[in-house]
């Protein structure tokens, strides 16, 4: 009897043992499954943090290589015209200036600069341009033809000098808007004081993006790209023009302006009778006689930089006097920081391929 009753409490004992022995195995079980989840966690935390931090590195590096291309860009174009030690530059280079080449390309030990030089030529001047330009301008860009028609008389008369001292229906429209203001009536200083001419809206002056009916995305240019308020004399250079200032052209439309991009990714046009040989069907009255192959002196820059292995890219935009006389042969007239970068970048100029326009989607 004593030994079945001994018995008895060493089963107990043992079962005691093995019960705790499973809950100390599972609560071990779960610590561990909880130490995995937090190891996991905390490693994901320090790889998004330093993906973060290789961000911003690399979006610095990219703001400064941007700015070192536009410094070597200007001082290319500079050193072209006075023409340093009377040496001419080696144009075949990818980082040499010349007239009608479109980009310039610049390598760094820490990646790539691509800078897209555009004369201010290339554009329709704002304050000159005949209203009927304009409005096929806004039509090219997607505006209804009379709302593009309406928009561009509304600037013919914002630029013009107030004829009286009646008001305009014009000016009663601005009178009695919620927050009322006085229309400039007088040439504009720049493209900026287009916004609050009537019609105008946000999406066409800064440029937008949709979706056409084939189901493909287009880009719209920003008006910036298009107009300027620097005297160019009415001539548009067809080397640089986009798209959208060709076909408004008088006697131009969508076909002729697709030809001579085309035409000038193969080679620069260098008089205006290689430009007609291209396209007969011109008439050097009326289609011919606003075209110049001078560009100027006031150029646009827009300066891509890259780092190598990254997606990472960062653009800004200077428009630039390039002249002889002007203290380092050159003055900033704006600058922007923070510029959309261009979808139709050059190759790298590692490579052996070169750089072909895009026409027109």
């Amino acid at each position: 009897m004593i030994e079945t009753i001994a018995r008895s409490e060493q089963t107990r004992d043992c079962q005691a043992r093995r019960g705790e022995a499973g809950a100390a195995l599972l609560a071990v079980l779960w610590l561990t499954v909880a130490l995995t989840f937090m190891a996991m966690a905390t490693a994901q935390l320090v790889r998004t943090e330093v993906d973060a931090v290789r961000n911003q590195m690399d979006w610095q590096r990219s703001y400064y290589l941007a700015r070192g291309g536009l410094e070597a860009a200007i001082y290319s174009m500079a050193r072209y015209g006075i023409n340093v030690n009377n040496e001419e530059p080696d144009v075949t280079q990818a980082s040499e200036f010349a007239p009608g080449k479109r980009w310039l390309q610049y390598r760094y030990d820490e990646g790539e600069a691509a800078v897209e030089v555009v004369p201010e030529s290339a554009k329709l001047n704002v304050n000159t341009a005949a209203p009927e330009e304009l409005a096929s301008l806004f039509a090219s860009l997607g505006v209804e033809p009379v709302e593009s028609t309406n928009l561009a008389v509304a600037i013919a008369e914002w630029r013009s000098p107030r004829m009286s001292e009646v008001g305009t229906p014009l000016d009663l429209y601005y009178a009695n808007l919620p927050q009322p203001y006085v229309p400039r009536h007088a040439a504009l200083d720049e493209v900026e004081e287009l916004l609050p001419v009537r019609g105008m809206s946000r999406d066409l002056f800064f440029g937008h993006v949709e979706r056409t009916t084939d189901g493909h995305w287009r880009k719209w240019p920003p008006l910036a790209d298009l107009l300027t308020t620097e005297p160019t004399y009415g001539f548009i250079n067809p080397n640089f023009a986009s798209f959208e200032v060709l076909s408004s052209l008088a006697g131009w439309n969508a076909a002729t302006a697709a030809t001579v991009i085309a035409a000038r990714t193969m080679a620069p046009f260098r008089t205006i009778e290689e430009l007609q040989a291209i396209i007969p069907m011109l008439d050097p009255l009326t289609s011919s006689q606003r075209l110049t192959l001078v560009q100027g002196p006031i150029y646009t820059l827009t300066a891509t930089g890259m780092t190598p292995n990254s997606g990472v890219r960062r653009s800004v935009r200077a428009l630039v006097y390039v002249s002889a006389n002007l203290p380092l042969y050159h003055r900033v007239l704006a600058w922007w920081d923070d510029w959309p970068s261009p979808s139709d970048l050059p190759q790298s100029p590692a490579s052996n391929e070169t750089y072909r326009g895009s026409s027109p989607s």
